[in-house]
């Protein structure tokens, strides 16, 4: 009897607690011939994923199971790093312009269900791309931070907590404090996010390598050789390995980084093209561009 309760407890640790990605299967999601893309994120519970032109330049919301394509901006920069909150409602982007060789950029929230869009900043100096916890904002300027709530508020221990980048530096607001966050010192840090249960922030280091530390500040993994680093899970980190000749990306495969097992797992080995930036659209679920242009989903397994 012992040992069959030991056992069911076991079992129920390993199912709160999967360690390892193993790939199902691959299938490639935008038509032959549509165009050339990067996936730029994904809408909540819908199937939908959000991709964009070369150089980030407009933003279109792609439907994995029909392959149909739906315009949200034509706008030069409006494919980078779009928000969207946790309902699946809204999508947050900045769309840029020039005058006399300065950049200004734009915030604008568009309603899913309508089509309809909302100015939220226009033409400012240093805005950031909008960073979404829940179904809440953060939009930052050179001279403005707000935080709109724009959807119901959800109980989880994020809410209200962002990461986002500024001067090349990881920033923590939580409630009414902001944090400056360098947990590997001076330097320059990219890709910051914060876990889905709000308790530790993975960012990448001067291109040494990606980490994950506590909001305090303290590193608690070293991850190795992930770009584009993104959380899978509060478990499982999923990213790219890739190579370059210093003008283009000659090879790049996808890998995990499981917290539990605290290793690497190569998830994609193809000479013939190179898979980047993915993206977990559920559970069971990853998306990811490759170099050609074309969109992938791939399905998996978490045990």
């Amino acid at each position: 009897m012992r040992m069959v309760i030991l056992l069911a407890v076991l079992l129920l640790t390993a199912e709160a607690y999967p360690q390892t990605v193993r790939v199902r299967s691959v299938k490639q999601v935008t038509p032959d011939k549509s165009g050339s893309y990067l996936l730029s994120g994904v809408v909540p519970g819908s199937g939908n994923l959000l991709v964009a032109g070369e150089g980030y330049n407009g933003l279109s919301m792609l439907e994995i199971r029909t392959g149909r394509m739906k315009v949200i901006s034509s706008e030069p920069g409006a494919g980078y790093e779009p928000a969207v909150t946790a309902d699946g409602n809204k999508i947050f982007y900045r769309s840029d312009s020039f005058s006399e060789n300065r950049k200004y950029s734009s915030v604008w929230c568009y309603d899913i269900a309508t089509g309809s869009k909302e100015l939220l900043l226009e033409k400012r100096r240093g805005v950031i791309p909008p960073a979404v916890t829940g179904n809440a904002v953060l939009l930052r300027s050179d001279s403005d931070m707000r935080i709109e709530q724009r959807g119901s508020v959800l109980k989880s221990g994020s809410q209200r907590a962002f990461v986002v980048i500024e001067d090349m530096m990881p920033v923590l607001y939580r409630g009414d404090e902001r944090t400056e966050m360098m947990p590997n010192g001076d330097g320059f840090y990219i890709w910051a996010s914060l876990s889905p249960d709000g308790t530790m922030i993975l960012y990448n280091y001067q291109g040494r390598g990606s980490y994950i530390c506590s909001t305090e500040g303290k590193i608690l993994y070293d991850l190795g050789r992930i770009n584009a680093p993104r959380w899978f899970s509060d478990m499982i980190v999923i990213g790219m390995d890739d190579k370059d000749d210093g003008h283009r990306i000659t090879s790049s495969d996808l890998v995990c980084w499981s917290l539990g097992e605290k290793k690497r797992v190569i998830l994609t080995s193809t000479p013939e093209r190179s898979e980047m930036f993915p993206f977990a659209v559920d559970r069971r679920r990853i998306a990811f561009c490759t170099d050609n242009g074309e969109i992938y989903i791939m399905k998996v397994r978490v045990r």
